[in-house]
C-alpha cells in the first residue's frame, strides 16, 4: 500500500512548488490527509485507508429528489 493514499478515492500526494517573495521555487508535497478505520463496504467490514475527504462525504445525508 503506497503512503498516503486512499483506498475509496484513489487519490494519492501531489507535488507543487514552495514560492517565497523572492520567486526562488523549491519543490513541495501536498499530501492527503489519511485515517485508518474499519468501515462497511458492500455488506462485509473492511479495513481501509481513507481521506477525510472521502468520509465527510460518506457521512452526508443522501438528498431527495
Amino acid at each position: 500500500m503506497a503512503a498516503g493514499r486512499c483506498d475509496i478515492c484513489e487519490r494519492k500526494p501531489m507535488y507543487g512548488n514552495n514560492v517565497p517573495h523572492s520567486q526562488h521555487r523549491t519543490r513541495r508535497r501536498f499530501v492527503l490527509n489519511v485515517q485508518h478505520r474499519r468501515l462497511v463496504i458492500d455488506g462485509a467490514a473492511r479495513n481501509v485507508n481513507i481521506c477525510t475527504r472521502c468520509l465527510r462525504t460518506m457521512s452526508k445525508v443522501q438528498k431527495v429528489r
